[in-house]
Parts: structure tokens; sequence; C-alpha cells
């Protein structure tokens, strides 16, 4: 959903410059110094955030007069409320389970706040799943079977998801507090000084000259921006402004340009390191070092995007399409000169983070401030402090799909701590896949694509991290292969109709009809599809094994998504028929379940397939020239 921006008086503009600038302050002192206490930090960050919405967006459109004072009174609730909760932090927990009716005031309304503020900012989906999660609180009673509980009253629910770290202020809100702010805050600054620019430069002029190459551009492109964005929606909007029309201009059907660029910044979510913020949660989730979780993703995401650059290459060259001019390209290669510099705070990142271990926290504060550096020394589009401003105010604006999110999310968490809800959902799960793994992979898959529709990347892994994946896990699944598993397909839903919210922003920049965008991006990233299926039945894909296994399903990976690009192509030296593209298909899905006879038997009609399509191009060829 599109937030509602209002028009600004000049007292409001500068009240959320103001407040904005004071939250990236705050986080930035806290990620160099250390965190507060998890419910001080926590309601803080809420605090800002509810006061940011506010301030910035409107209820609906046309909103003003009453609707304006109404907004400040919101606002001044949510200041009066975080206070509140701030200050009497060390009574209430002195009391807990006996709240007072300041309590239940202020958490009563932190929870009415926060549902309309994630409506302004998310849309209606993650603000309806809340509100069904407490209407189960209070009516469960009433339900049949293994749905119904006891039942809570008022003060219970409140007290539960406001009062303590089990509700709204749980680990995905702690997450975003301390890890995902100053990603976000370091993303800004790195976007600001030219960073995102540098790898479109780069990019293109990397492959602007080959056959599809503003294509290919895309898909590297859109990886790296990705990685920064945290934000499908955003990659498009960023990216996809330029990188659509080149695609057309070289020659792409506007359905597909459209649907390659939403593919791509769908991707950029399962792309090291930062994953739209989803990678610190996961890490949280299963209490596990960051660096476990990055390790993990590597591979895969690689593998999305080889599928992706397959396509595009083969749609290419079934098209007869051609890169950019020499003078285009020229252009990309003198606008990334003598700028290697942007570099050194991703550079300096990884190195805090992989070679001496520090948090993410702390590497992302020191490399955020490089950044900065690198802004006030360099000589072309040097920064100053009104800059800095825009900087800190853009900063927080972006934080706001995250904060609601996240906390919108605990609500969910919470009810489902206090009913037992959770468990039972997994033990649905599993009842109805009868002990066998494929179908409940192929369930789950289907509810990680129903429950991912709307939501934003960390609300989205949230939901599915607590209803769903425990099931695998029950089933047997390692809980790496399982949480990634559920996140794959969250993000999937990105691109998969009826709610493929990343192909209809990006039909808008297209010009093609939303749906048909959808379905086409769905048919591309399918290669993408199997590979969750294959990283559960082969653990070793997420590099968690001898080097041996890793060597061989990642080969077995490679070729399984090879296959499946050229059979959804239907391109390979030349146009592929029917029944030939079927077989591709079997190929490349029999290299999903990882025994000898199914891989020897996928590789084989795969290679057979090709092989036969190479000879007969070569035989014409030579009748032709004879």
């Amino acid at each position: 959903m599109d937030t509602i921006k209002r028009a600004l008086d000049a007292f409001t503009s500068h009240t959320i410059t103001v407040v904005a600038v004071i939250f990236c302050l705050f986080h930035l002192y806290t990620s160099a110094t250390g965190p507060l206490t998890a419910i001080e930090q926590r309601v803080i960050h809420l605090t800002f955030g509810l006061m940011m919405v506010f301030l910035a967006t409107a209820p609906r459109k046309h909103a003003d007069g009453l609707w304006k004072l109404a907004d400040w009174l919101f606002c001044l609730g949510a200041l009066a409320a975080g206070t509140y909760l701030y200050v009497f932090a060390d009574d209430i927990a002195f009391r807990l389970g006996i709240p007072n009716q300041g309590d239940l005031i202020s958490g009563a309304v932190v929870i009415i706040l926060l549902l309309e503020a994630t409506r302004r900012v998310l849309g209606w989906p993650l603000p309806i799943i809340a509100l069904a999660a407490l209407l189960y609180g209070f009516l469960g009673n009433h339900l049949p079977g293994v749905l119904a509980h006891s039942g809570f009253d008022t003060g219970r629910i409140i007290s539960h998801l406001t009062l303590t770290t089990e509700g709204i202020f749980t680990v995905p809100l702690g997450v975003s507090a301390t890890v995902v702010v100053i990603f976000i805050i370091f993303a800004t600054f790195l976007n600001s000084t030219g960073v995102g620019q540098y790898f479109i430069d780069v990019v293109m002029a990397s492959f602007g000259r080959s056959r599809g190459g503003p294509a290919k551009a895309a898909v590297i492109g859109s990886a790296m921006m990705g990685t920064l964005t945290g934000s499908v929606i955003a990659n498009v909007m960023s990216t996809g402004t330029f990188t659509i029309p080149l695609m057309k201009n070289a020659g792409y059907k506007p359905e597909v340009a459209g649907a390659v660029e939403a593919c791509t910044s769908t991707g950029g979510q399962i792309m090291p390191p930062v994953m739209g913020a989803a990678a610190f949660i996961i890490a949280e989730f299963l209490q596990v070092p960051y660096l476990e979780v990055i390790k993990a993703a590597l591979m895969p995401a690689i593998l999305y995007y080889v599928a992706l650059f397959v396509f595009v290459d083969l749609e290419a060259a079934r098209a007869g399409l051609a890169g950019l001019s020499k003078q285009e390209v020229q252009q990309y290669r003198e606008g990334k000169q003598g700028k290697y510099y942007l570099l050194a705070p991703l550079v300096l990142l990884l190195i805090l983070m992989i070679f001496l271990r520090w948090s993410p926290m702390r590497s992302a504060f020191f490399a955020a401030m490089l950044t900065l550096a690198i802004g006030f020394l360099r000589r072309q589009g040097r920064l100053n402090l009104r800059a800095l401003i825009q900087m800190f105010e853009k900063a927080g604006r972006a934080m706001l799909e995250v904060v609601t999110a996240c906390a919108c999310a605990g609500i969910v968490i919470g009810m489902l701590s206090l009913t037992g809800l959770g468990l039972q959902l997994s033990n649905i799960l599993t009842t109805l896949a009868g002990g066998n793994l494929l179908l409940l992979l192929v369930l789950t898959m289907l509810v990680s694509l129903v429950l991912g529709m709307g939501l934003t990347t960390t609300a989205c892994y949230v939901i599915l991290a607590v209803l769903v994946a425990p099931a695998l896990v029950k089933m047997g699944v390692e809980p790496m292969a399982a949480h990634m598993f559920v996140f794959y397909y969250g993000m999937y839903s990105f691109i998969t109709p009826p709610v493929a919210l990343g192909a209809y922003a990006a039909s808008g920049l297209s010009g093609s009809p939303p749906l048909y965008t959808g379905y086409v991006a769905w048919k591309i990233a399918l290669p993408g599809f199997i590979l969750p299926f294959i990283f559960v039945y082969w653990p070793a894909l997420l590099l968690n094994g001898s080097w041996g296994q890793i060597s061989q399903v990642t080969v077995t990976a490679i070729f399984g998504v090879l296959f499946l690009s050229v059979a959804i192509a239907g391109f390979f030296k030349r146009k592929l028929r029917l029944w030939e593209r079927a077989l591709m298909t079997v190929a490349g899905a029999a290299l999903v379940h990882g025994s000898l006879i199914t891989d020897i038997i996928g590789f084989g009609l795969g290679v057979a397939i090709m092989a036969a399509s190479h000879l007969m191009v070569k035989k014409q060829a030579k009748l032709k020239s004879a």
C-alpha cells in the first residue's frame, strides 16, 4: 500500500524533522554505547515511530481540519503512553500480573494507536490479522475443538501485550529497535552519498553491451540495491524507474520487463547480508549467530539469481535482442570512474562483522560513520548540515514500515503465546500431512504464500516463523532450513498472484496489465520455487555439511534451476517444442529429491535435450552454408 502523505504546514514539517533527528540520534547513540534495557529501548523506539506516523501520514485522502487535530492528539497520546511505560518500567515489572489503572490505560492506548498506525503505513492485511488474534483471545472459549481455550478478559490481554516482552515488545520489535534501525540509517546514508547509483553504473558498464544487457544489469543491480532498501516495493520503484524503460527499449515486452524487475527486487530480500532486515530476526528466533544465517542464505540466493540471469539471457536470444550501444555504456563507465572509495563503508562492515566478529549493531554504526565522513570530505556532492538533517528525516520515515510491522506482529505473537494457538496450528498441519514430509512441505508452501500476501518482509517472516515453521521442525526438518523455507515462500508472495504487490508495482512502471505481469513474474521465478525443497532435503545447500556434500548439492541445484529456466524460456539454441519443455521440467524437478537414481535421470534427460538442440542448430547451420 502507498502511504497517504499529507500536505504539511511549516510547524508540522519542522516537528517531523525534529522528531526524526532525535529518533536517529538516539539509535546512533545506543548503537555506539549499547542499548538500554529491553523494555526501555523498545518503548522509546515504538513511541518515536508512532509519533512520526501520525505527524507524517493522513488517515485517508483529503483528511483535513479535524483530522489534523485528531492526529496531533494521537501523536501526543503516543508520547504520553510511551513516557508512562518508560518512566514506570521498573514499577510495572515489580507488580507484574497486578496492573493498575494507569498501566491498563497506557497499554490500551498503545494497542489502539499501533493498529491505526500500521493500517496507515502498511494497509489493512496485518491489522486485520492482529484484530482477529485479539478477537480470538476474547472469544476463544466459544470455539469448538482444538481452537477452544478458556478465554481472557481485557485486563489480562492488555497486560500481556504491553506490560511484558511477550507481546508488542517481543523479539521482532527488539531486533527492530537495535539492529534493523541502525542498518536503515546506514542504508540511507549509503544511498544519499551515491553508493546505489554507483552499483547501477558498475553493472550497466559490465553487462550493458551483451544481449539483453539491460535485463542482466537489472538482475545484478536489483540484487545489490535490494540489500540496501529492505523492501520489495522500494526496490522496484528505485531501480525499476530506469531498468524497466531500458529493457523495453532493448526489445523486451512490457510484461516481461516488469516481471523481471519484480523478480529481481523480490530476490533482494533473500540476498545476504540484510535480507530485508529478516536476517537479524531469524538469528534471534533460532538463537544462532547472525553470520550463521548469512552463511545459510548465501547459496540459495545466488542460485535464485543464476536462474533469473539464465532466463533473461535465453529470452534475449529467443527474441534476438541486442544490448546497449557503445555510447550508452560509455556513459555508465564514466559515471563509475574514480568512485571506488564509495565501497569503503561496505568493506569496513564486512571486515568488522566477519573477521573481527563485532556485533552487527556496532559494525553498522562505524560503517555509517565512515559513510558520513566520506560524504563530508569528498569534493563532488559534498554533504552539509542541511543535507545531514534531510538524511536523518529520510531515515526516520524509512523506519516506519519496520517499526509498525514488528510491533503489530507482536500482537499476533502475544495472542498466540497467551492462547497456545501457535502449537495447535503446527499440530493441524502435521496431522493433515499424515507424516508425509513432501505433503507437509507443499501445505506449508501454500500457507506461506497466502499468509505472506500484502505483508512487509519482516512482518511476513515473523508471522510465518511463529505459525508455520514449528510444524516443519516437529517433522524433523532442521530449524534453519524450516525457517528459510517459510521465509522464501513468504517473499515469493510478492510475485505470486492474486496479491503480487511487487509485480503490480512494476506493472505501473512498465505499462503492462498488473495481473498478467504477476503471472509472468511467477513463471519466471519458478526455478526459485524448487530451492526451498532442495535445501530441506539437502541441508548442505545451506552450507551445513562436508565440502563434498556441499559441492554435490550445489552442482545438482545449479543444473536443476538451469533446466527449469530453459523449460520456462522455451528456448535453447532454438525454440523448444512443447514436449521438450515438459521433459526439461521433469529433468529439473527430478534433481530436487537428492537420490542417486533421480539425479541420474534428471541430469541425463536435461543434458540430452540440450545436446540434441545444439546439434540440430549446428546441422541446420551447415545445411544453410552448403
